[in-house]
């Protein structure tokens, strides 16, 4: 509680600085016993509010109550109009025409047109100033875009594409934002100041403590029960749980295994649970001259003994997962995964036979080399991650590698994983589908946005090239089991779990949708 007040403080502050006052907070709406608030718990600090930019979950969860795109998904998964009233293809598969919704106006009463939707996607693809690494699918996909009238867009696409809308229209770089608030503050303080059309309006962020958003009393969909929604980033899960019992939030988003079962006992707590499509995973950098010896990789997949590590510190916030780079709900998932298994003398006969001789202090020597890898690690952002890394460091240890194990904060954390300076990465991927091309071409992919490793492989290219121009899913399928089945024998990755979606509320929150693609919150109010 002492934190919360803290952070609201810090909150008041700002908003006088903006010339605000603690009512602006809120659209002046109330519920019954006051204004509807809601305070919600998120795993790590927002990065950035440009959509070209977002790569990671707690931007994107926060950014997405603001700004909106072209299609959304149901409860239920499928794909439905939002701000795209209706669609057509054409027989050839090559034009997709979207027919707009009028009437809608940004929160800074810029109107939603044709217009702004081309000059988003343009700036995807066109910008080169614009931090964007979603551009190489955009424009892979997109070879021209034409505006018949000021509520139609037409994209032309190179080739026919099975996967459009997921790969491309419900990307975070598809978020439709203001032009005029871009044109008015630069790159720079847009990123930071977003607007949109969506059902909350940006209201204030402080770093590391706190985002503010308030109802839009003009949204153009129905309007939100909330009046104010804060988010507020605990990257640990005790202090999460201890928050939600004590009333400091109303939404935890990381809880303990340890806690699962004192919460379900807690008469004013209700504990969520559903399978997702988030990935966790040991990405190896091959690219790097010590781990481009496919015997070191193998030899690294053979040290660990991931289901017991997974069992022991994951439990049922997770399920081992013998793929890394497809989630076990994806209908592309082979059922029959092979594994490494853990066999640590393997491991150290791989070693051996590519050079490398146990030497003082149980490390591994080549040339007069130590067997040294550098290992990063977030710290908080995904469940057990920490403790996995320890527990891998040791069993990497216990084979003859001198292991340098960075624990770091997360944006610290993404700016060398991005860069790839590491050998190995505890790494995730998270998606609000089980679309495979939305893993795959984005981590195994040659130039892939998230092949932060740089792997390239012509025939794992040319197999994902493939099954997007395959409307048949059997046949995608079959196409996909090969890069799967590939990337496991190229030991690109050690796999670790699937992450199930994981949250606590308080009781007196209502109207809380939940589902493995996304949770909404412009649903949600307090039952006093």
């Amino acid at each position: 509680m002492i934190q919360r007040w803290m952070a609201l403080s810090l909150l008041l502050i700002l908003l006088a600085g903006c010339g605000g006052s603690p009512s602006s907070a809120s659209t002046g709406t109330s519920g019954p016993g006051g204004p509807q608030e809601l305070t919600v718990a998120l795993v790590a600090d927002v990065v950035t509010f440009d959509p070209l930019d977002i790569q990671d979950v707690p931007s994107s969860d926060v950014a997405g109550n603001v700004m909106e795109t072209l299609v959304r998904r149901d409860e239920q998964g499928n794909i439905i109009p939002h701000l795209a009233e209706s669609w057509t293809v054409s027989d050839d598969g090559l034009t997709w025409t979207f027919h707009l919704r009028q009437g809608v106006k940004f929160q800074d009463g810029s109107p939603f047109d044709a217009h702004v939707v081309k000059w988003q996607f343009n700036r995807v693809m066109f910008d080169e100033n614009a931090p964007v690494r979603a551009r190489k699918q955009f424009l892979d996909a997109i070879e021209s875009m034409e505006v018949p009238d000021d509520y139609t867009i037409a994209f032309h696409l190179r080739a026919p594409n099975a996967a459009f809308m997921e790969l491309v229209l419900l990307q975070n770089a598809a978020m439709i934002a203001s032009k005029e608030n871009f044109d008015k503050l630069g790159q720079a303080d847009y990123a930071r100041h977003p607007v949109g059309t969506g059902p909350f309006i940006f209201q204030a962020w402080v770093p590391g403590q706190l985002v503010v958003l308030r109802k839009n009393p003009d949204y153009w969909g129905e309007k939100a029960k909330l009046d104010t929604l804060i988010f507020r980033p605990i990257p640990e899960a005790n202090t999460q749980v201890i928050e939600l019992e004590t009333g400091g939030i109303q939404v935890a988003t990381k809880v303990g295994v340890e806690d699962i079962g004192r919460l379900r006992n807690n008469p004013d707590v209700e504990v969520l649970s559903t399978p997702s499509y988030q990935i966790r995973f040991l990405r190896l950098n091959g690219t790097n001259e010590l781990l481009s010896d496919i015997r070191v990789r193998q030899a690294i997949n053979y040290a660990i003994d991931v289901p017991t590590i997974v069992k022991t510190l994951v439990g049922e916030m997770g399920v081992y997962n013998p793929s890394a780079v497809m989630p076990t709900a994806s209908w592309a998932h082979p059922g029959d995964m092979p594994t490494y298994g853990y066999d640590p003398q393997k491991a150290a006969q791989l070693l051996e036979e590519a050079g490398w001789t146990l030497g003082p202090g149980g490390v591994r020597y080549k040339d007069g080399r130590p067997l040294k890898i550098t290992f990063l690690s977030p710290n908080g952002r995904y469940f057990a991650d920490k403790e996995i890394a320890e527990a891998v460091k040791k069993a990497l240890q216990d084979v003859g590698f001198q292991v340098d194990l960075k624990v770091m904060e997360w944006a610290a954390f993404l700016e060398d994983y991005r860069a790839g300076r590491f050998d190995i990465a505890l790494g995730g991927w998270n998606q609000s589908s089980p679309e495979p091309s939305l893993f795959l071409d984005a981590m195994v992919m040659t130039g892939g946005r998230a092949n932060y490793s740089k792997y390239s492989d012509p025939e794992i290219d040319q197999w994902l090239e493939e099954a997007l121009l395959t409307p048949d899913r059997e046949e995608r399928a079959a196409l996909y089991r090969k890069v799967i089945l590939k990337v496991h024998d190229l030991a690109w990755f050690v796999p670790l779990y699937d992450e199930n979606k994981v949250v606590a509320i308080r009781k007196e929150v209502k109207g809380y949708i939940f589902t493995p693609a996304f949770t909404r919150f412009d649903t949600i109010y307090i039952q006093r």
